[in-house]
């Protein structure tokens, strides 16, 4: 729905549901605005809100830019979303994607909702990662974001998350 915002912009208001393909999981509310995206934790489980405010405060390299954020909700800067974008515009984002994956299980986490609809682009900084509400310490030698939660030998963070076999990611970025 559109709405004025207290700032005067017109913005969209979008809910988690949505976000997170439907299912009701996340339940934040997630206001579109003109430069950034403002989340608003205020009716769904804090643990969501903490985890995705430390890895927008540790992991700053492999996310938007967090402007602001507050008792349960956060603002991070507005980017273009990968699916906005041409296949051919996209795919030059692959390998960087595959990198950026691979130096967040590095760094000893995981994501653990990796899907393209997670995956934003900055014009400098390339793809870049949101909702981090499913963060989670990389408990093993093997990505879960890039070969999935079988492979890393941990449950999907949902059931039903990833592709057909279970394995909690379905974009084989890791997978020859």
């Amino acid at each position: 729905s559109r709405h004025r915002t207290p700032g005067g912009s017109t913005s969209d208001v979008e809910h988690a549901a949505r976000c997170s393909g439907g299912d009701g999981m996340g339940l934040a509310r997630v206001e579109m605005r003109y430069t950034s995206v403002l989340k608003d934790y205020k009716d769904t489980d804090r643990t969501r809100y903490y985890k995705e405010v430390r890895a927008y405060t540790e992991l700053d390299w492999a996310t938007p830019k967090l402007l602001c954020h507050n008792e349960y909700w956060s603002e991070v800067e507005r980017l273009t979303p990968i699916l906005s974008m041409t296949r051919e515009q996209s795919r030059k984002y692959r390998e960087p994607l595959r990198e950026l994956l691979q130096a967040i299980h590095d760094a000893g986490w995981w994501h653990c909702d990796c899907s393209l609809t997670n995956v934003v682009v900055h014009p400098v900084r390339g793809p870049l990662l949101i909702d981090w509400e499913n963060l989670t310490p990389a408990n093993g030698p093997v990505s879960y974001d890039l070969y999935g939660a079988k492979a890393a030998g941990h449950p999907p963070a949902w059931p039903g998350a990833g592709d057909d076999d279970g394995n909690g990611v379905w974009w084989g970025l890791g997978r020859e």
